[in-house]
């Protein structure tokens, strides 16, 4: 079952949105500007098939901006 592995607020975002695959979204700074929140889900060990995280992007009202997929853990 998925889980909330962390989540940044403010700049601590922002700079994570940015940094490339496979260690983060990689999201472009047309996007990275607008975000107050990242948080990174993940799979769990014990979950069929491959691993992923899950970086998910929202603005300062709370509202999804992007989500980005990235296999491993």
């Amino acid at each position: 079952m998925p889980h909330t592995i962390k989540v940044n607020t403010g700049e601590k975002a922002r700079k994570e949105a940015r940094t490339p695959r496979p260690f983060g979204p990689g999201l472009p700074a047309s996007l990275v500007g607008r975000i107050e929140r990242l948080e990174v889900v993940g799979s769990s060990f014990n979950d069929p098939g491959a691993d992923w995280c899950e970086f998910r992007a929202y603005d300062a009202q709370g509202r999804l901006i992007t989500s980005r997929r990235v296999m491993g853990y």
